[in-house]
């Protein structure tokens, strides 16, 4: 009976240590450090979204489907199979292309007139939003969600940031210095 409580002990000392470890892993919230780390993008606004043409969208459904039957032709070794579902995906992807293309040249023929006519749009004005750390975002537009600031780059990324991040101070003196108005609740 003593072995028992010899070997109790003993996993006792070393399974002690571990405890505080685990207890000194981390005292943040789980969510902080993805949100320290990484700036996550959402949808655009629906003024910048382009009409998708049903066409592409099924298209692109079917090439899903087509690449399932391919990979389960490779791993069944149907070989036979896999070369026509290969083929079939080349050929709508080439079709999707020339979709692509259509459009583009649609959307650019409508602008045309426009820039031969002289009415080139002015650029619209964008916001200098100061962070703590020393790095000023330029952004085209901004809304406040909470305690979240929520921001739109140049390159369209959506981007959020907690307020307390924000250096309204800095942020306040960039915009009036270029007569713009950035509105932070305190």
């Amino acid at each position: 009976m003593s072995q028992i409580w010899v070997r109790y002990l003993a996993a006792g000392i070393l399974l002690f240590p571990m405890i505080g470890v685990s207890r000194a892993q981390s005292t943040t919230p789980q969510g902080a450090w993805l949100m320290k780390n990484y700036r996550f993008t959402g949808p655009p606004p629906p003024r910048e979204m382009q009409p998708i043409d049903s066409v592409l969208i099924e298209l692109r459904g079917l090439q899903n489907t087509i690449r399932t039957i391919l990979s389960r032709a490779k791993f069944e070794g149907d070989y036979e199979t896999a070369l026509v579902a290969a083929s079939q995906l080349a050929a709508n992807a080439q079709l999707i292309g020339a979709i692509a293309e259509q459009q583009q040249a649609a959307q650019q023929a409508v602008q045309a007139p426009k820039i031969a006519t002289g009415e080139t749009p002015s650029p619209s004005p964008f916001f200098l939003i100061a962070l703590k750390d020393k790095t000023i975002n330029a952004a085209t537009s901004y809304w406040v969600d909470g305690s979240m600031l929520n921001y739109l780059t140049l390159q369209g990324m959506h981007v959020i940031v907690r307020l307390d991040l924000v250096d309204r101070g800095l942020s306040r003196d960039l915009n009036r210095q270029r007569n713009l108005e950035l509105r932070l609740p305190e």
